[in-house]
């Protein structure tokens, strides 16, 4: 208990017992709020550490409205503490509190952010007492009704009571906000600002990110009590990188492993009020350019001199690529080109189960200071270049002509581009891709894949990325608009799929769209299925790959009778070959591609060995097979490599 001025608050901690008599946790190696059988409870790691602690619930006597989801302070250090389908992340997560009637101490908990949606505990499998905890329930029956049960708090936790009884209030100005900041003495400052954020209006959290920006003393208040966090990083960098443009190295911090928070919780679920503020204060930074990229390469070195190459002939400025557990050397050449100023590099290390893709993409819009010196980063993958028609001679000038629209976001049709084979066999393979495979797909050769988009988004704008549209912060107004101007509503997705921004009702490909080259040829499909996707954490060869569903997606594409050559593309090869010379005139970018030229032959032929001596073939279909006869002609000869 603490005497306030207007009486006796009462602080108290429970325990969280579900309807069926399991336990509300957190497990100790991401922080992600789980339901556990109570023989779950005690399991311990190979090190003896519990694998689970309990979730704990703080209410207030002056709040009995809300409720408050903590876990016990471990070293100080702030927990993020997140729930799947739920639209917030941070140290504390605070609730309205529904009371059960006829059912003393049972409660629901209510979304403050989405007063729809409230808390379910899933039930057990067979396979084990531990399941999810979803925070997207739109009713309120068994499963989404907890028990309190009152535990004695330690001194920690009292101090954290404490605090919040004195501190919390609801809907807190930016004055009260930065007033805390400044003469908060405690050490639970995080935990204060991280329980007010959902409480507080957005223009409040918005005013105090300018604030942070703009003193450094208050930003250095907040952040010495902010604990090792990537949004730390990212204030710090920012500030850093504000001061002086020029010279602040983009990638010294890199994207280390412990980055893979980023990856936790709902994607547009700010995490905290450190993170609500820092990207309030990189959405005010402004652009003093017009056009990047940001990408993550996997074993892709064989391409990427070509789509830089492209890229640049067509006015994008900067790239900003990050490694993807690549092992065919291509790191060394994108250091190569990091080194000579073309692009930035970023050490994106990840372990298997980890998304590369969304670990790098929530370092750039989060931790990259650079980025938002940009007005537009297309976010594209290796094979995926932007096509202009040819009344645009640069990339600028489509977004100087689209700039006549607000817009946050624009979404961008794809069209897959058709196999070859392979003539003069691995020769071929260092053909420029864009000049090579030249007739596109037809829309019923993808099925619904025709209607996948992908993006070019203000970068300061984003708070995350899937890998086709951003993700934004459904507490501020965000547009998003397809490329002919119109809103990029998303009304009518695919049979079977929910509305998803990663969809397009319909096709505009008059002025710009994305050349998708998926499938290249039968001997680079092959290498595409030996390897995971960017989404995915690394895994080895398994022959299982190669099944009749890969088979028959290379079939239905090569034998789609196509719509037209894909002359957008074709009819740059001139700005495209001038750039690729320029690139390998610098002695170590061709020295490097060398290397990822030599890598690739020793791989892949070691691959197409592996392939036979499975015997591939025998586990497709009889009338599939001849989808493998090209591998004979196409893996004959070598690589050329460059004369340095």
């Amino acid at each position: 208990m603490m005497l306030e001025g207007h009486g006796v608050v009462k602080v108290a901690f429970h325990y969280l017992e579900t309807a069926h008599q399991g336990w509300l946790a957190v497990r100790r190696k991401d922080h992600g709020i789980c339901h556990v059988r109570s023989d779950e409870m005690t399991r311990r790691d190979e090190d003896g550490e519990p694998l689970y602690v309990p979730l704990l619930a703080m209410t207030l006597s002056d709040q009995p409205d809300y409720v408050f989801l903590v876990m016990g302070p471990e070293g100080g250090e702030p927990p993020l503490l997140w729930i799947r389908h739920f639209s917030y992340r941070g140290a504390v997560l605070p609730f309205r509190r529904v009371d059960i009637v006829g059912h003393e101490g049972r409660i629901g908990l209510r979304n403050l952010l989405r007063s729809s949606l409230c808390c379910t505990a899933q039930p057990w499998n067979s396979q084990g007492g531990v399941n999810e905890f979803l925070g997207d329930c739109n009713h309120l029956m068994g499963w989404e009704q907890f028990q309190l049960h009152e535990v004695a708090a330690t001194e920690e936790l009292q101090r954290l009571g404490e605090d919040m009884a004195a501190h919390f209030r609801m809907f807190p100005s930016a004055d009260d906000l930065e007033q805390l900041i400044d003469t908060y003495e405690g050490s639970h400052l995080v935990w204060l600002l991280d329980a007010m954020m959902p409480v507080a209006a957005w223009s409040a959290v918005r005013e105090v990110g300018q604030r942070l920006l703009e003193r450094p003393s208050l930003r250095e208040a907040l952040l010495r009590q902010a604990g090792s966090s990537p949004w730390r990083d990212g204030w710090q960098c920012l500030a850093r990188w504000l001061e002086d443009r020029e010279s602040y190295p983009a990638a010294e911090r890199g994207c280390p492993l412990g980055d893979d928070v980023l990856t936790w919780g709902q994607a547009d679920a700010p995490a905290g009020f450190i993170h609500a503020t820092l990207h309030a204060a990189r959405a005010s930074v402004k652009p003093r350019k017009r056009v990047c990229m940001m990408s993550t390469i996997r074993n892709e070195g064989i391409y990427v001199l070509e789509w830089i190459a492209y890229h640049r002939s067509i006015g994008v400025e900067h790239f900003f690529i990050y490694s993807n557990d690549n092992n065919d050397r291509s790191d060394l050449l994108l250091k190569a080109l990091h080194d000579e100023g073309v692009i930035t590099f970023i050490e994106n290390p990840v372990q298997p189960g980890m998304s590369a893709q969304t670990k790098a993409y929530g370092h750039g819009l989060n931790v990259l200071p650079n980025i938002l010196d940009y007005e537009w980063c297309f976010i594209l993958d290796g094979d995926e270049f932007i096509t202009l028609a040819p009344s645009y001679r640069t990339v600028g000038e489509y977004l100087q002509g689209f700039s006549r629209w607000e817009s946050d976001a624009i979404a961008l049709n794809w069209k897959f581009v058709a196999s070859e084979v392979n003539r003069d066999g691995l020769a071929d393979l260092v053909r420029p891709l864009t000049q090579r495979n030249r007739d596109i797909v037809s829309r019923g050769g993808i099925g619904e894949g025709w209607r996948l988009v992908k993006s070019a988004v203000r970068p300061g704008r984003a708070i995350q990325s899937r890998p086709h549209h951003p993700v934004w912060l459904q507490a501020d107004r965000f547009t998003y608009r397809l490329s002919d101007g119109s809103i990029h509503s998303y009304r009518n997705p695919p049979p079977g799929i929910g509305a998803d921004p990663a969809f397009a009702d319909g096709g505009h490909y008059e002025d710009i769209y994305i050349s998708h080259y998926y499938y290249k040829s039968i001997i680079e499909w092959v290498w595409k299925y030996a390897r995971n996707s960017g989404l995915d954490g690394a895994m080895s060869f398994g022959v299982e790959r190669y099944a009749d569903y890969w088979a028959n997606a290379f079939i239905c594409q090569m034998n789609d009778p196509h719509e037209g050559q894909n002359e957008n593309v074709l009819n740059r090869a001139d700005g495209l070959l001038e750039e690729m010379v320029k690139l390998r005139s610098i002695t170590a970018i061709a020295q490097a591609e060398n290397i990822v030229r030599e890598t690739w032959q020793e791989r892949l032929l070691a691959l197409l060995d592996m392939v036979e001596e499975a015997d591939v073939a025998s586990r497709l279909k009889e009338e599939w097979r001849y989808v493998l006869d090209p591998l004979a002609e196409e893996r004959l000869g070598s690589i050329p490599l460059h004369q340095v």
